[in-house]
């Protein structure tokens, strides 16, 4: 009951290409804010690329539980909706522990480390593809 009452409100709101959006912006300028800071040593830069990542690791799972309750009938069978389905779901896990582990680096003088952000450009690539993937389904029609 409860779960037929989010998918309709999900559905005739289109809140899940809304949160898409913010992902889709957060994640890569974060990534750049931080490559640039550790380029440039600037803390603006440092701290720019902390909040936005701990605000995508907050949006993303969102992201994806509205995603599986936009699931469209025609979706399925789909091969690339599939990997965009579980991609993103591992994406709703990995993006808030990247933002864990980005916010452990707090402190305004820190930067991110190298693993970071490989991991970080990593999981971009990954985001890239996946937003891909949904764009082919949503666009391939028109």
């Amino acid at each position: 009951m409860i779960v037929n009452a989010l998918r309709r409100i999900v559905m005739e709101t289109y809140l899940h290409p809304v949160l898409v959006n913010f992902t889709a912006a957060l994640v890569p300028v974060s990534v750049f804010c931080d490559l640039a800071a550790r380029g440039t040593g600037k803390d603006s830069l440092s701290q720019t690329g902390r909040w936005t990542m701990l605000f995508a690791g907050a949006v993303t799972p969102l992201t994806a539980i509205t995603g599986w309750l936009f699931w469209m009938k025609d979706d399925v069978g789909v091969r690339g909706m599939a990997i965009h389905k579980w991609l993103g779901t591992a994406l709703a896990l990995l993006i808030p522990a990247l933002a864990l582990w980005r916010a452990r680096t707090g402190e305004a003088k820190s930067r991110p480390s190298a693993l970071y952000l490989g991991a970080a450009l990593v999981l971009l690539a990954a985001l890239v593809l996946q937003g891909h993937l949904g764009g082919v389904q949503v666009f391939s029609d028109m």
